[in-house]
């Protein structure tokens, strides 16, 4: 008999309506008593476009923890990250921040992003449907206390001591002269951190970090008192960051996690500075600098697994050859002969990947130099191999060859992005286009259990036939043929939408399966592909 597995729906909180008696009536009728959801959105807006209109300034008072002058940047990049979900369903304020700041988090940039985002972890653990003066101020504690604990060693004078000051102001009468009274706080923490640290005082600028976090207090007072704050005084607005000598770590690493993150944090504190972790459970989002990257991730595959993962060069370039490269090419990561063509005839290049494992950073390094060109995307297929592609891309730099990874987590993903690429197009868009079509594809796979095991729902005997989506068990039988597995994976998929679907067949695969999918589901597009891969007989894509 086949077990079936319910992938999870969504469900309410249940937290409480706390709103205070008379005051949604206060609301309802314009007086700003609470804030509620589009009154958050409205702040966001506000913070997002306060970091835009600044990220240069941010950029130019960029001292501390390294002079590279990105922290205006960051921000920026690190907000937009979830200005799309800002609308997306999502009615009370609870619901829009927690979506918030989930989205910052998987999308943090730099040591301000990653501080940033766990700000707002902390701020959506005390959200309500609405909130009051006070239930504002124990979110800020929240928040304060939250974005503390993820950075390894706080310094006095940065975003941190910006977030203890707004937490440390208690509501009294309106929420405009409360929000108003954090603002002008803020402000004159952020001018004293000059003083707070070495490194400001040296190069005479406020932390840029802490003036980024002000921007988010400032667009509380500006909405919830209809009034535009004047421009903060600063004595210095930039700074000569090439006068600066930084003795710190080479090397700045990110990336997403899932494991034993406490543990993980003790041992980058070890080899590393500047480490923060955000999150309360998978995927947390690393950050940390470090002079050997290879360190950061061994350690962190020794603890759990790392994804989507950055490295940059700390202050300064590294020395890149004149190899008088030029264009752009794509690597794709997979399996069988029958793909290879596909990828190959697409003007890709094709690098074999093992059955059930993940390939080593040199087999990436050698792909990536027979690209042959400037600017390499690699399509790792596979979050196993994420970090080699990150090694990898380290590795080349030197050789004048530029490595943009996009981070797929499957084949379907992979060959998603790979359909879209336009060599002729600008390259950031290119990047755009196949990024936003692997996020688009839904995966799924027909594998047989070579051995009893323990899935993640239970026993597996030799012989079951596992229906997987999302990489995760759907359905397993021991009476079905791999057939009517594909069968029903497909079915599932497509109840949940879908346009086109792609299934890859492979050596235990039969192509005739394209006849009853049609059958079955007029008007969906099918793409049968003969991919020969042995480790799946069927690889399924839903777009």
């Amino acid at each position: 008999m086949a077990q079936k597995f319910n992938l999870g729906s969504g469900r309410g909180d249940g937290r409480p309506n706390r709103y205070p008696k008379g005051v949604r009536e206060k609301a309802v009728s314009g007086d700003h008593q609470v804030i509620d959801a589009p009154t958050f959105r409205r702040i966001i807006r506000r913070f997002y476009a306060l970091l835009q209109t600044n990220e240069q300034l941010l950029n130019d008072l960029n001292v501390f923890p390294v002079p590279d002058g990105d922290t205006g940047t960051n921000t920026v990049l690190t907000l937009q990250a979830g200005m799309d979900v800002l609308d997306k369903g999502r009615s009370d304020l609870a619901s829009v921040v927690t979506g918030l700041a989930k989205e910052l988090g998987l999308g943090a940039r730099g040591n301000s992003g990653v501080i940033l985002a766990e700000y707002l972890h902390g701020f959506a653990e005390l959200s309500d449907v609405w909130m009051t003066p006070q239930q504002w101020h124990e979110a800020l504690q929240a928040a304060a206390a939250l974005s503390g604990e993820a950075v390894s060693v706080p310094r006095e004078g940065t975003m941190l001591t910006i977030a203890q000051v707004a937490a440390s102001i208690k509501p009294s009468g309106e929420f405009a002269e409360y929000a108003i009274e954090i603002a002008t706080c803020v402000r004159a923490a952020v001018k004293e951190t000059t003083e707070q640290l070495a490194e400001l005082a040296a190069a005479g600028v406020v932390d840029s970090g802490a003036l980024a976090l002000s921007y988010f207090h400032e667009a509380v007072a500006n909405e919830m008192s209809g009034r535009e704050m004047p421009e903060i005084e600063l004595a210095q607005r930039t700074c000569d960051v090439t006068a600066i000598e930084y003795r710190g770590p080479s090397h700045e690493v990110m990336f997403l996690f899932d494991g034993d993150a406490e543990s993980l944090r003790e041992e980058l504190t070890v080899i590393g500075e500047s480490v923060t972790v955000t999150g309360r459970q998978n995927p947390f989002n690393v950050h940390v600098h470090v002079d050997q990257p290879g360190d950061a991730l061994s350690e962190a595959m020794r603890h759990g697994r790392a994804y989507r993962i950055s490295i940059t060069r700390l202050v300064g370039n590294d020395e890149v050859a004149d190899a008088n490269l030029s264009g752009v090419s794509v690597v794709l990561a997979g399996e069988g002969q029958g793909l290879r063509k596909v990828v190959t005839d697409a003007g890709a290049h094709f690098v074999a990947k093992p059955p059930m494992s993940s390939l080593a950073t040199s087999d990436f390094v050698r792909a990536i130099r027979d690209a042959n060109a400037a600017h390499v995307i690699v399509l790792p297929s596979d979050v196993d191999c994420h970090a080699s592609v990150a090694l990898a891309a380290h590795e080349v730099r030197a050789e004048g060859i530029v490595v943009h990874m996009i981070g797929t987590a499957s084949l379907p993903a992979s060959l998603a992005a790979l359909a879209v690429f336009d060599e002729s197009a600008e390259l950031a868009q290119t990047l755009d286009s196949m990024t936003t079509a692997a996020r688009a594809t839904r995966d799924g796979a027909v594998m047989v259990a070579a051995r009893d095991s323990m899935t993640a729902i239970g026993m597996c005997h030799e012989g079951d036939v596992i229906g997987l989506i999302e990489r995760a068990p759907h359905e397993i039988s021991r009476e079905a043929s791999i057939h009517d597995m594909a069968v029903h994976v497909v079915d599932a998929m497509l109840d949940h939408g879908g346009e086109l679907v792609t299934v890859i067949v492979g050596q235990d695969g039969d192509l005739a399966i394209s006849e009853q999918l049609a059958a079955d589901h007029p008007g969906i597009e099918f793409s049968i592909i003969e991919g020969d891969q042995s480790a799946h007989p069927y690889v399924i894509g839903v777009e």
